[in-house]
């Protein structure tokens, strides 16, 4: 069971451990140390990183861990994107209790008046789990003041189940698990678009100077490491499937220009974004030097934004990026990944050792960061974000 914590003053218990040793983590570090000087941190935990040492703590992964390892830990603050199956492991370790931080709500405002500005509700329950979702609302609010687009559109058709005829697709003929759970309705109307601002590109370039991330957590550290190891300065950068400008901004600070992505149509209101819809794209056959994706393929043909149903829906978006790239060209890529293939519906796919080639077709892998197959098989339905730097073949 999820629990959210507005305040290191509610943490309960004398002992606590950090699940994430990234750059959240470490702030997470900070804050109990300046907010709760009382509470002993016992040790970092981390599902990609190697036990070892971090920040002059111990760190564990909780893939090598035993039941043993949390005695004497009153509670685990959750610090790392993928939360619930982190959850369900600690749980099977004997965690008495976890906790998902959420901060920043100035917050119960912001929610309200996001229904005033959006004809759905469906994403108002994540700002309640981490602070990335409250600053993108925060945002698109105060862009939606500036500017009315009249009454909402009618929203597309909802699934809320697979058709019979189309079950075996999804299922990859019994090679594909599909998981039931609630459905996800992150539909908006199409003449409520998201807007991107200077304000909010100079917020983001602020937050990733100063080592901040975003709902991926640890993604985003071997993000920085792979454009370092990648250059993409001077180069035309499309970034698909964007929700907010955060790596956009990523591609700016590195020196790229960046194109947003999408189906939708998004509002550009700086001169350094520049924005296209995947229609506009293939009409005028533009070519883009690299490309960034990060956990957007894996939503396509499930139908909670509002697109049909499709059982290739992600095989069609990741050749449809194809067409959009140089020869030769960088893919910064990212989809959920495990040993078994599983469809969490209408949520997402996770990518297993069946789908997951079929997805990479065309692609050579030149470079990865939290993927490690022999993991992926000791634990099959363990869930991983790896990133990938793909090149376009």
């Amino acid at each position: 069971m999820t629990h959210i914590l507005h305040s290191l003053a509610a943490v309960p218990g004398r002992t606590v451990a950090i699940h994430g040793a990234g750059a959240y983590g470490v702030r997470v570090l900070a804050d109990l140390r300046r907010e709760r000087p009382d509470m002993e941190i016992s040790c970092f935990l981390d599902s990609f990183k190697p036990s070892g040492e971090f920040e002059g703590l111990r760190l564990v992964n909780t893939g090598e861990a035993t039941s043993g390892l949390l005695q004497g830990i009153d509670a685990v603050l959750v610090a790392s994107a993928n939360y619930e199956p982190i959850g369900q492991r600690l749980e099977a370790l004997g965690c008495p209790r976890w906790f998902i931080l959420m901060r920043s709500l100035e917050d119960e405002a912001v929610r309200r008046d996001k229904e005033v500005h959006e004809a759905t509700r469906s994403l108002a329950g994540e700002t309640e789990f981490h602070r990335y979702f409250h600053t993108l609302y925060l945002w698109r609010y105060r862009a939606l003041c500036r500017e009315h687009f009249g009454a909402p559109a009618p929203l597309p058709p909802l699934p809320r189940e697979i058709p019979g005829e189309l079950r075996e697709a999804f299922a990859m003929h019994g090679r594909c698990e599909i998981v039931h759970g609630p459905v996800w309705d992150k539909r908006y109307p199409a003449n409520y678009p998201l807007i991107y601002t200077d304000a909010e590109v100079d917020d983001c370039l602020r937050r990733i100077d100063e080592g901040d991330t975003s709902v991926y957590g640890q993604l985003d550290d071997w993000m920085r490491e792979a454009l370092e190891r990648h250059p993409v300065a001077g180069a035309e950068v499309a970034v698909m499937g964007s929700l907010s400008p955060w790596y956009e901004s990523f591609c700016l600070r590195h020196g790229a220009r960046p194109v947003t992505m999408d189906y939708n149509a998004v509002v550009s209101r700086t001169p350094r974004i520049r924005t296209m819809t995947l229609a506009e794209a293939s009409q005028g056959r533009a070519l883009f030097d690299h490309a960034v994706s990060i956990s957007s393929f894996e939503h396509d043909g499930l139908g909670a934004y509002g697109d049909p149903l499709d059982p290739d829906g992600d095989l069609k978006a990741m050749r449809a990026m194809k067409t959009l790239l140089r020869p030769g060209g960088l893919v910064f890529f990212n989809v959920p990944t495990a040993w078994d293939d599983m469809i969490h519906f209408n949520e997402y796919r996770v990518y297993g050792r069946h789908r997951l080639p079929l997805l990479l077709e065309g692609f050579e892998v030149l470079d990865s960061w939290g993927h490690d197959p022999a993991r992926l098989r000791n634990a099959p339905r363990e869930v991983f974000n790896p990133l990938f730097v793909l090149r376009n073949i």
